[in-house]
């Protein structure tokens, strides 16, 4: 039976949407999380980590082949007694962060910053509230935010900083304000505002459903504008059905304009956030293909793209060779599908591929943390997702040739 365009054969876009969609698994160090108060302008979320009920698990922060930060949360899921652990000696021997006073209830994310900063935030599920601090492993200052309203914090470094104001009544965003800090929350400036009395500047206008907003440094901002038709087909697509826009801010988020990405794939395409890890000119963006071939929904298959120039061209898309991808620069690309690593030094046009000497057997490889060309650890997770058991870190040195078990704080 073919397919066609339909009211029942069309799955609506999904109001919560994750970096990558489904078929990959981006880990980052410096990426920006989702937050559930969020419904409109959605941070990229990285790698879902099953969340054990009976086992700790782990975040990891990895910094170089030696020297990591490990969020341990205690096993139950609560996150009021999180750790915070740090080894420099790959895990020879650590010591523990002090996090800063923190409610009862709330769940807790760190990431890396430059300069060897911490960017910490919790989030309360009951209360709502978020609470931000930079710090460097020995004190915490938190950040005053300067709306009240609902939002998130993305800091690119300890003094850079973009907040981001949503407002909605029922299924209705009625506001969107960017702010902007160059002095780590001590000032803001704001960049954009849009509101019900003004709905329209700097080329967005609040009906939009705009997804993914993040910045790459003071001046490049970057989103997903998903049009109010567009949809996961279940059938053939054509040229004129309505596509995903990645737009692209040049001066801080004042003003959006649309960017052209050369040969989409076919099929009901959904764009990620663009990633620039290194902090320079060069990052990725994965572009998940839905093609319809006789199952709905449609299986979704990622490609890359990758840009050398901060974002102006871009280059691919490029398919992966696994659903686990990682880079440090956003030039040498890591990617595993549990049994082989695969390697590019040219952002996926050409892949090195090494099956591992692993630890055991039993051992896959489910995540990765590159942090340079050679180096990267992992995170394994014994038993499957509907019962997973205790969580492994390993790591390797010599371009994942060989994979080793790292001693757990307190093991």
């Amino acid at each position: 039976m073919e397919g066609q365009h339909s009211g029942s054969r069309a799955i609506p876009p999904r109001l919560i949407v994750i970096a990558a969609a489904s078929a990959v698994v981006i880990g980052i160090a410096s990426v920006v999380y989702l937050w559930p108060t969020l419904s409109w302008l959605h941070p990229p979320k990285v790698h879902g980590i099953p969340r054990p009920a009976t086992y700790a698990s782990y975040d990891v922060v990895a910094e170089s082949e030696s020297d990591l930060y490990l969020l341990e949360r205690p096993s139950g899921g609560g996150s009021a007694s999180a750790t915070l652990d740090r080894t420099q000696d790959a895990g020879a021997t650590w010591h523990r962060i002090a996090l800063p006073a923190l409610p009862s209830g709330v769940a807790v994310v760190v990431t890396s910053l430059p300069g060897g900063k911490l960017f910490l935030r919790t989030f309360g599920f009951s209360t709502g509230a978020q609470q931000f601090y930079v710090g460097d492993g020995t004190t915490w200052a938190q950040i005053a935010l300067p709306d009240q309203g609902t939002g998130w914090l993305q800091m690119i470094d300890a003094r850079l900083g973009f907040y981001v104001v949503t407002q909605a009544v029922g299924s209705s965003l009625q506001e969107l304000l960017i702010y902007r800090t160059l002095d780590g929350g001590r000032s803001w400036e704001q960049r954009l505002a849009l509101t019900a009395d003004h709905p329209n500047g700097g080329g967005l206008h609040l009906s939009d459903d705009s997804r993914f907003l993040a910045f790459s440094d003071s001046m490049h901002g970057w989103q997903v504008v998903v049009p109010a038709h567009w949809a996961i087909v279940c059938g053939a697509t054509s040229s004129t059905d309505a596509v995903e826009q990645l737009m692209a801010s040049q001066d801080g988020g004042a003003n959006w304009a649309a960017i052209s990405l050369p040969a989409l794939p076919q099929g009901s395409t959904d764009l990620g956030p663009p990633f620039f890890p290194g902090g320079g000119a060069s990052g990725y963006l994965t572009a998940t293909a839905h093609t319809f071939v006789r199952e709905c929904p449609p299986a979704g298959i990622t490609y890359v793209y990758g840009t050398i120039d901060d974002g102006a061209t871009w280059s691919g898309p490029r398919a992966l060779p696994g659903p686990y991808f990682d880079t440090r620069d956003g030039v040498v690309w890591w990617a595993s599908d549990g049994r082989k690593v695969f390697r590019s030094s040219n952002q996926g046009q050409n892949w090195q591929t090494t099956v591992p000497k692993l630890p055991s057997a039993a051992v896959t490889l489910v995540e990765l943390f590159a942090v340079n060309a050679n180096s990267a650890w992992s995170l394994w997770s014994s038993g499957s997702d509907q019962a997973p058991g205790r969580q492994t870190l390993l790591r390797t040195t010599d371009a994942g040739a060989h994979w080793s078990e790292v001693k757990l704080p307190g093991s």
